[in-house]
């Protein structure tokens, strides 16, 4: 992500240069958007929005205590506001706006990546092919890519890394095959068929086949909701290892 979040977002800092160069970035993500890729810009949206949310509850947490704690000073009978304490009021209050404003035009372009993320989703159907009672921790699956007019034939591997509170599940996908549809005769389930009796890794392994009429970008959309509903579909199908 080409954006210093601490930078702009530092108290003291020039609040419009900061403005320009929020803008300046989200102007090129909504350029991929509008070029139907999401990935990785739908991440570092959500990665800023988590952001901005925790600058938020942050700061105005401190300028409360702030504005409760720090009223003034008796001197002489009189109340004499702390400059240095009104200084950094102030300043929280300058972050504050730019948060809110910035999470306010960050979540519009996240509404559009979901939009198009949602799209995608539901264009895309995973299917086992053929018996399900198998290990299906590793396997086959063979996806269209309808922009370069390709079946692509990936081998995946289902892995668990443990966070501190549970276990998380991921897959890794290798790309074996690249097949043009020109080539092909009989559809794409005839030619992962072929290609597990004459190419095969693994003994009888679980395959699965991806249909979908979408052509959008492959790497920057379609294999990531790819790899998605794969691992739905594998765990639909418990059990699984």
């Amino acid at each position: 992500m080409n954006l210093d979040i601490t930078k702009i977002t530092s108290c003291g800092s020039d609040w419009e240069t900061n403005h320009y160069t929020f803008l300046k970035t989200l102007k090129n993500w909504q350029s991929d958007l509008r070029k139907n890729k999401i990935y990785p810009t739908m991440e570092y949206l959500y990665q800023l929005q988590n952001k901005f949310y925790d600058l938020l509850n942050e700061n105005i947490e401190s300028k409360g205590w702030l504005d409760r704690e720090v009223r003034g000073a008796l001197v002489n009978d009189q109340l004499v506001v702390l400059e240095k304490a009104h200084q950094i009021s102030s300043q929280l209050e300058k972050l504050i706006d730019f948060v809110k404003w910035a999470l306010d035009v960050n979540n519009d372009l996240l509404e559009e990546a979901e939009i198009i993320r949602q799209f995608v989703y539901d264009g895309i159907d995973i299917l086992p092919l053929g018996d399900t009672d198998k290990y299906r921790g590793k396997g086959y699956i063979i996806v269209p890519d309808n922009k370069k007019r390709v079946h692509k034939i990936y081998l995946y591997e289902l892995s668990i890394s443990w966070t501190v509170d549970e276990p998380v599940e991921y897959l890794d996908l290798e790309l074996l095959r690249s097949i043009p549809f020109d080539i092909i005769e009989n559809g794409a389930e005839e030619l992962i068929i072929q290609f597990i009796k004459y190419n095969q890794l693994l003994y009888d392994p679980m395959v699965y086949i991806c249909k979908t009429d979408i052509d959008f970008p492959f790497n920057e959309t379609v294999l990531p909701i790819v790899e998605n509903k794969l691992l739905e579909a594998i765990n639909g199908l418990a059990p699984y290892i």
